[in-house]
């Protein structure tokens, strides 16, 4: 039986261990984008993929997805959730800096 710091565990690994999350939120964390500057951004992302992991994304409520009227477009930005989870993303890349040869 899990416990519930196990789960919680491995409800972060199924964000995050996603293939593309981590390029998606460290886009976003730039500010808002459209579909096509995140696409232009995470490299070698198919849009179908993208699409779909920005809809996944918008399920664990970390991205939200807003219609603009003038010009009509859609932009997608992170929520105040999703910027806290993007906030490790630095500590990573220090970490990886740090201890690889």
């Amino acid at each position: 039986m899990l416990t519930s710091d196990t789960e919680k565990l491995f409800t972060a690994y199924r964000i995050i261990g996603t293939k593309w999350t981590i390029h998606i939120l460290c886009t976003l964390s730039q500010g808002p984008k459209k579909f096509s500057e995140i696409y232009e951004n995470v490299p070698s992302i198919s849009e179908a993929i993208l699409s779909k992991r920005l809809k996944d994304l918008q399920k664990d409520q970390l991205v939200k997805r807003k219609a603009l009227t003038h010009p009509i477009q859609i932009m997608y930005e992170l929520t105040p959730k999703g910027a806290a989870l993007a906030a490790f993303i630095p500590c990573l890349m220090e970490w990886f800096t740090t201890n690889t040869n």
